[in-house]
């Protein structure tokens, strides 16, 4: 990953003088950075001074900020329309927006707009301490915050922290009956929104930041990239008509530490990215409005993607509505030491895009997580087409079943015999034992090999090689159980050293202890 840097909004004249280039006088620097203030409750529109603020947003868009600029409203206060950025910062002196005084974090109400803020071809800018909404009646789109790379070039060194970002009610429902859903790619909705667009210029966003944001009442999307700079030999045919423009992918995304929550449709959905980092984010509540597929946290057409310490839980529906997803043309993505919890749709969607045809998802792996009370399915395969996939490590507590009812541990829909190449190995499944419905793996394929795994009231598949059946003997497992600690191995568990060794193994359990020798099966080790 490339070295990230935060520049904090409130740098002093002085301290910015420091890491100008050398020579460059400390009252050079003092003169070009100046500090805007906006109080939207002012009756009148100043010179921006604390005394004298600027009292309005469109007062605030006619001004063109620079270099080292801070643009500060003032905290309690509401403004109305969109922030339109489109100037640029420096590395050395990045441009922030942000928050000034006592109370609450100012409101911007994107008042009818498309965006509460718009950021469109600049870099080097932070945005903080922000409260913003974009109210509307889904049948146009919204966003809190719209990033846009058009025929820009890269655009580095965007960070949006600590926003709180709600109510932003874009277009659904999510289909109206044509191929693209509605809503989503180009002109996405939804609370952050970063897409690069254009013809004649690579464009993207280069190191973009998102942390420490609170996301509630989006629509349609909580966190939502897309590049119509993506198309490249392994491209579903589906999406040729969407990727107008050869592959550039955004790259050294970073997204930490974000909360998510009663999202109308996909929760966090990483496209046409290279390179990315998704840890320590919450989501609950997916999937609520949408009325078509959606799954919780997810990547398509990527490469070289870790979704790592995240928890996803509360997907709405079955259709789609998995806490994570592998989709389709994806590379080296690693899904690891994650929480999948009270999801109706199950544990994780492998979707790639057919066997002999490109879309395929390689080279991927899902190890030390932990599934509890997903519902419908464990895991589901939207077609074959899985390359070198590698589920190891991972403990999985099964929902209980209802009369009549039939929870599918692993749903396959490959087209044809040898095109679901996966290790499925040392992995703890475990029943209720109390339930009145059917578990059921739905998997014909033999090249979906199963090794070296505990399935407890559970049936096992034939094919399956060095299976225990035994209790696992877990600290305080259930369906109504979410906490990582009830699912550690007790001394005595018969899961402990009965792993086979495996290479590229991560080297941690998911409590960050060091793997055993042999190690254990499940996600936690002795």
């Amino acid at each position: 990953m490339p070295v990230r840097r935060t520049v904090l909004f409130a740098l002093a004249a002085a301290s910015l003088a420091s890491v100008l280039a050398p020579g460059a006088p400390a009252a050079a620097a003092a003169a070009a950075a100046r500090t805007v203030h906006v109080d939207c409750s002012a009756p009148s529109s100043g010179t921006g001074s604390p005394d004298s603020p600027v009292n309005s947003i469109p007062a605030l868009n006619a001004q063109t900020p620079a270099p080292g600029d801070r643009v500060l409203f003032r905290r309690g206060t509401t403004c109305r329309g969109q922030l339109y950025l489109h100037t640029s910062g420096t590395p050395e002196a990045p441009i922030g927006y942000g928050a000034y005084g006592d109370g609450a974090k100012p409101r911007i109400d994107a008042d009818g707009n498309l965006a509460a803020v718009w950021l469109r071809n600049a870099a080097h800018i932070t945005v903080s301490d922000l409260d913003l909404t974009a109210p509307g009646d889904n049948t146009t789109a919204r966003r809190g915050v719209w990033l846009q790379a058009v025929d820009s070039g890269d655009l580095p060194g965007i960070t949006l922290e600590r926003l709180d970002i709600h109510d932003v009610r874009g277009v659904l429902p999510a289909r109206t009956g044509g191929n693209a859903a509605n809503g989503k790619y180009a002109g996405a909705s939804g609370g952050i929104v970063a897409e690069a667009l254009g013809s004649t210029v690579p464009s993207a966003f280069t190191g973009l930041t998102l942390r420490d944001n609170t996301l509630r009442s989006v629509d349609r999307a909580g966190i939502y990239l897309w590049s119509n700079w993506c198309r490249r030999p392994q491209l579903a045919t589906f999406w040729n008509g969407l990727c107008t423009a050869p592959w550039h992918p955004h790259t050294g995304l970073l997204v930490e530490r974000n909360t998510l929550s009663s999202t109308g449709g996909d929760g966090l959905a990483v496209k046409s990215t290279a390179d990315a980092l998704v840890q320590h984010n919450t989501l609950d509540g997916f999937d609520e409005r949408a009325g078509s597929v959606n799954a919780g946290m997810w990547t398509a057409n990527s490469d070289r993607i870790t979704f790592q310490y995240n928890r996803s839980s509360g997907g709405a529906t079955d259709r789609d509505g998995q806490g994570f997803d592998v989709d389709h043309s994806t590379r080296q993505v690693t899904f690891q030491y994650n929480v999948s919890s009270d999801n109706a749709g199950g544990f994780f969607l492998l979707c790639p895009y057919g066997a002999d045809v490109p879309g395929n998802a390689e080279d991927f792996t899902i190890r030390y997580n932990l599934s509890v009370n997903d519902r419908a399915r464990t895991f589901q395969i939207c077609s074959g087409g899985l390359k070198r996939g590698r589920i190891h490590n991972n403990t999985i507590q099964l929902p209980r079943v209802p009369q009549g009812a039939t929870h599918r541990l692993v749903l396959e829909n490959a087209t044809r015999p040898g095109t679901l190449d996966v290790q499925f190995t040392n992995n703890i499944v475990r029943g209720s034992g109390t339930d009145a419905g059917t578990l059921a793996w739905t998997l014909d394929d033999p090249s979906f090999v199963l090794d070296h795994n505990l399935l407890h009231h559970i049936p096992v598949p034939p094919a399956a090689t060095h299976t225990l059946t035994e209790a696992p003997l877990l600290t305080a497992p259930g369906p109504g159980t979410t906490d990582p600690a009830a699912y550690r191995l007790l001394p005595d568990s018969p899961a402990r050293r009965a792993g086979t060794p495996l290479a590229d193994d991560g080297g941690r359990d998911f409590f960050g202890t060091a793997l055993g020798t042999p190690p254990a099966l499940g996600f936690h080790d002795h």
